[in-house]
């Protein structure tokens, strides 16, 4: 097959592969794992996320799509070998699987994060079975799996794993209030000695404490993860080289604009149920005893994910008091169209709403709807984008300022 020809020539123990999946967090997990894997290897591990493609271990290169196309990715997994790279980490979507992107390929090492609805509609998943049955072939193309042992529907893909005869490692976060409701050998928890920093336990041993240069619990979540990806991979648990994801920052997300004491913007590339609901609750975890006035600033695409409309605004239900929906990748839809239909779904009497497709309007009267109530803690939070500098209308993508240029021209910065 014109796969195997790409790939021909290339023995499998030239390249470690990492996959990572999950509703949320793939980018992240994979930007950490890379960090550690690359520290370890000096310098020869390569990256394909959905911001970043890296083929020699030190060159970030736009990219296209979460997972690339078949032929793309044999032949930059080729390129990567042939430029000295040990291991790849790579974000797998469930498109990946649906139209076979990733077909023959075995990951030495699989990671399942979690499990949500996304991705419904016509032109993807039809259901969230679908979806998540996509999701689920990693298990079976991988010798090894690191899995979310707080994941929805854990019980399945243990045995999914066990039917594959596929060893399994499992992360989470301990929670003091909520406790644990699975096993797991890789275990972050917050440090009491630093309410930003972190402590990673390994089959019950402390690493050294950590602080992530990302803020957010989630992120301390993925890094637990990309730990044990790094040492299913081969990396000793004690090798310094884990310390490396400290310095990660992942373009366009939890990007923070601090203006003066009573104002935070985050701009954050949350853009369904889970991974809002995840944000909003950091939010409220980090900043609630001052009993923030908290803004989302939100769109959605067009034309596909018709469930984030609908998760998007759950995730952020009782907690967030004003919404102003805008535009975000509407393609051949009518932007005030989906505006509207995420309105409906705000079922809060006491959340105001507002619509303003103009994204950078939108930015701007967030912003200034903050000022106006300068007697009260405001967090706005700009979400969907990220760092992308681009909207897609009409089948063409249009140029865009970007969430994080237009925060910053609004504050005066």
């Amino acid at each position: 097959s014109l796969l195997s020809a790409a790939f021909y020539g290339m023995p499998q123990n030239e390249l470690t592969v990492i996959g990572i999946t999950g509703t949320k967090g793939k980018t992240t997990t994979a930007y950490l794992a890379h960090a550690i894997l690359n520290e370890y290897s000096h310098g020869r591990c390569a990256l394909f996320s959905s911001v970043n493609l890296c083929l020699d271990g030190h060159t970030m290169l736009a990219s296209k799509l979460t997972t690339p196309e078949s032929l793309d990715a044999f032949r930059m997994m080729r390129e990567a070998a042939d430029n000295g790279m040990r291991y790849l980490v790579m974000e797998v979507s469930s498109q990946a699987y649906k139209v076979n992107r990733v077909h023959g390929l075995t990951f030495d090492v699989g990671a399942f994060l979690n499990i949500s609805p996304d991705h419904i509609s016509d032109i993807e998943h039809p259901t969230f079975e679908d979806y998540f049955r996509c999701k689920r072939r990693l298990i079976a193309n991988s010798r090894s799996l690191v899995l979310g042992a707080d994941c929805d529907h854990r019980d399945l893909l243990m045995q999914d794993a066990a039917d594959a005869g596929v060893k399994v490692t499992e992360f989470a976060l301990h929670d003091a209030v909520r406790g644990l409701t699975s096993p797991a050998q890789v275990i972050a928890r917050v440090d009491p000695e630093n309410k930003a920093g972190f402590i990673v336990s390994v089959n019950g041993s402390d690493l050294r404490p950590m602080e992530l240069d990302m803020s957010g619990e989630f992120n301390v979540t993925n890094a637990a993860a990309a730990v044990a990806i790094a040492i299913e991979a081969g990396v000793p648990e004690s090798d310094p080289s884990i310390a490396a994801m400290c310095r990660v920052q992942v373009p366009g997300r939890m990007e923070r604009v601090k203006a003066g004491d009573g104002l935070l913007v985050y701009i954050d590339f949350a853009h369904n149920y889970l991974s809002v609901k995840s944000l909003v609750d950091e939010m409220v975890r980090t900043y609630g005893e001052r009993r923030p006035r908290i803004t989302l600033v939100s769109g959605t695409t067009g034309g596909k994910a018709v469930d984030r409309r609908e998760g998007i605004v759950k995730g952020a239900l009782g907690r967030v008091e004003s919404f102003i929906f805008t535009l975000d990748d509407p393609n051949y839809e009518d932007p005030m169209d989906i505006a509207r239909q995420m309105q409906s779904y705000v079922t809060d009497p006491t959340a105001r709403t507002q619509i303003v497709v103009p994204r950078e309007l939108a930015i701007e009267k967030a912003i200034a709807d903050a000022r106006e109530h300068a007697d009260r803690f405001n967090i706005v939070l700009v979400i969907g984008k990220g760092d992308e500098t681009r909207n897609i209308i009409n089948g063409k993508p249009v140029p865009y300022e970007g969430d994080g240029a237009v925060v910053r021209r609004v504050l005066g910065e």
